[in-house]
């Protein structure tokens, strides 16, 4: 017997095709290619649940940060213990009145809270008019350690925590996580002619350095626009509507909105955003039934669809 090695036979013969076992040569019809001739076209087309392909289905593509192109750990472990750890050097730099305004400003995120609001449990503020730079110090401490042991997502400590992260970032101590799966995504965007956009609780400024001084580089020439919390909050409804108005979308409908959060989705798609898509990195909460009536997307490259 002749042995076929890769095609060609030991014995210096031409290559020869394999025989299968009852002596007949495979074709592209008696082959292995599939059971019987199969129209997939449906397969492509985008319905109810379906992951949005772009730039078919949109072109306008809006990502949450935390927990999408980010680890939650990045800010959970990095970030967030970078303030709290560096806060009292921060303050030390501040004169008076910079102390003043930080403090009123953190005031505000508080009082904005509701009642109940776990930052709020045995709180007790500070009479402003009476207060020294020492006593201004410890008030800011207090609730920038409040609000921050629950995560709370306001405008006051998000930019007071940038200006922080912006030292850490520039003097090489911080550097930002992204995904593996991100850069490619924001190449392919941008060959194909979808913008890219950033709506993240973080302050713009934070967002900004963060892509700036990522891990992988400087990303932030890939994006379009930016926003935060100026905006409305990522709750909000009428947030993504404001959104969508600047992102020169015709409709919302137009728009596809990548978050982990149920509840930013539910939001979005009560402002007509087209295409809400969960998130699912390692680390982010488990969906409950709300989130599973999103589709959901293991990495961004799951975006990347057809030209046509």
């Amino acid at each position: 017997m002749t042995a076929i090695i890769n095609g060609t036979s030991n014995s210096g013969d031409s290559p020869k095709r394999q025989k299968v076992s009852n002596g007949e040569i495979p074709s592209a019809v008696s082959g292995f290619n599939g059971e019987g001739i199969i129209d997939n076209s449906q397969d492509l087309m985008y319905t109810e649940g379906s992951i949005p392909l772009l730039p078919r289905d949109a072109k306008v593509l809006l990502l949450d940060i935390e927990g999408c192109t980010t680890s939650i750990s990045f800010v959970k472990d990095t970030l967030f213990p970078f303030v709290l750890e560096s806060l009292d050097s921060y303050l030390d730099t501040l004169e008076s009145n910079a102390l003043t305004d930080l403090c009123n400003n953190l005031q505000k995120d508080m009082d904005a809270l509701d009642s109940q609001h776990p930052s709020k449990v045995n709180y007790h503020p500070l009479d402003t008019q009476e207060m020294t730079i020492t006593l201004t110090k410890e008030n800011i401490r207090d609730l920038v350690q409040r609000m921050m042991k629950h995560d709370v997502k306001a405008t006051g400590l998000k930019q007071m925590q940038g200006t922080m992260w912006k030292s850490g970032y520039t003097d090489g101590t911080l550097k930002g996580h992204v995904y593996d799966d991100f850069v490619p995504m924001l190449k392919w965007c941008r060959e194909h002619n979808v913008s890219v956009n950033i709506y993240s609780s973080g302050s713009i400024g934070a967002q900004k350095l963060l892509f700036g001084y990522s891990d992988q580089g400087d990303l932030c020439s890939y994006f379009d626009q930016h926003f935060d919390t100026t905006s409305g909050g990522k709750k909000e409804v009428e947030s993504y509507r404001t959104i969508s108005k600047a992102l020169g979308v015709v409709d919302a409908a137009e728009v596809v909105f990548v978050s982990d959060a149920e509840a930013e989705l539910v939001a979005a798609r009560g402002a007509g955003i087209g295409f809400p898509v969960m998130s699912v990195r390692p680390g982010n909460a488990p969906l409950t039934s709300t989130g599973r009536e999103f589709p959901r997307i293991f990495s961004l490259l799951q975006l990347c669809g057809s030209g046509r």
